[in-house]
């Protein structure tokens, strides 16, 4: 009976273990243009900043190109917290080129799962990509969020 019950306890833990590298991402951004996730990262004269909170600084860099997957953005934005890249965020107009941009990192990543609110993820170890579309402002919002960010202690 003992033997028994510990093969279905591997078996599941074995099943539990499958499933999130299963549904890991594909080719995982280390850094976005060159800025890297997880690692400390100062954003110098290059990036116009201003405080987003006390730890926080969100950045713009003028040299950037104002595009992603081909596709001309609205905004494109960083958010520094504690000296890590935490999240780029960026906008696009139209669901056309909203889809574009769907298309290719779904290409690229693999396929977004949907949330609740109409937002959709794809989601690998250290960083997720969030992808909405508001159909109100017709404006497509993509996301990069780090998800290991370390808060230090006082």
């Amino acid at each position: 009976m003992r033997r028994a019950t510990a093969s279905v306890l591997a078996l599941i833990l074995a099943a539990a273990l499958a499933l999130p590298a299963q549904a890991a991402m594909r080719d995982e951004p280390k850094d976005f243009r060159g800025i890297p996730f997880g690692k400390r990262f100062n954003p110098g004269n290059t990036f116009a900043c201003e405080m987003d909170s006390e730890e926080g600084l969100r950045c713009t860099r003028a040299s950037d190109d104002k595009h992603l997957c081909g596709v001309p953005l609205k905004s494109l934005n960083y958010l520094f917290m504690y000296h890590y890249l935490f999240t780029v965020d960026m906008e696009v107009d139209g669901q056309e080129n909203f889809d574009k941009i769907v298309q290719e990192l779904t290409a690229r990543h693999g396929k977004p799962t949907p949330q609740s609110g109409g937002t959709s993820l794809i989601t690998g170890r250290n960083v997720d990509i969030m992808l909405y579309y508001d159909a109100t402002r017709h404006t497509g919002e993509v996301g990069y969020v780090f998800k290991n960010l370390p808060c230090p202690v006082e």
